[in-house]
């Protein structure tokens, strides 16, 4: 009978150790100030599983400018064509100073395009360019050659129109 009791107090010891260690419906164990075990209220969402953090970037995407200047030397277009600048101010600049490099007389600016693609189309009447050259700008170079395309036929009826020049100003991933 004695060891029946030792049994049973023993077995009633070990359910009360398996217990939130007497915290009240609603708190758990927590330690105040590194001394004696002491209660505290659940945090809101702790039986839940954290959600995982969403990645920390490494860098930015930075958009890039392009532009297009047409001059002409002896009736024969030039162009100057830079891609990859910060600003459109910038690219303008320099499409101006590569047209005026390559020696061609009155340059304008024909277009600027920002994270797209620019086609360049002629059109030619028996060798020659004879008519009103067509630029486009498009998100691929597929769409840009066939809006330039497009809009040269057009422009020009009886014209054999050509793409001359094809080119995309991309996105720059810049890392932090």
């Amino acid at each position: 009978m004695f060891k029946t009791a030792v049994f049973l107090l023993c077995l009633v010891a070990a359910f009360q150790v398996l217990a939130e260690e007497g915290c009240p419906p609603g708190q758990i164990p927590s330690q105040a100030g590194g001394g004696l075990a002491s209660c505290g209220p659940i945090p809101q969402g702790y039986y839940q599983q954290a959600q995982p953090q969403p990645a920390r970037p490494t860098g930015e995407w930075l958009k890039t400018w392009g532009a297009v200047a047409v001059g002409v030397i002896d009736s024969v277009p030039r162009y100057g064509v830079p891609v990859g600048l910060p600003s459109e101010d910038a690219a303008k600049k320099e499409a101006m100073l590569r047209c005026e490099r390559s020696g061609a007389q009155n340059c304008r600016i024909a277009t600027t395009f920002r994270n797209q693609c620019t086609s360049i189309a002629e059109p030619q009447i028996d060798g020659a360019i004879s008519g009103v050259i067509q630029f486009s700008r498009q998100p691929s170079k597929q769409q840009a050659v066939a809006e330039a395309l497009r809009g040269c036929e057009e422009e020009n009826p009886g014209a054999q129109c050509e793409v001359i020049y094809t080119i995309c100003s991309e996105q720059a991933f810049r890392r932090y």
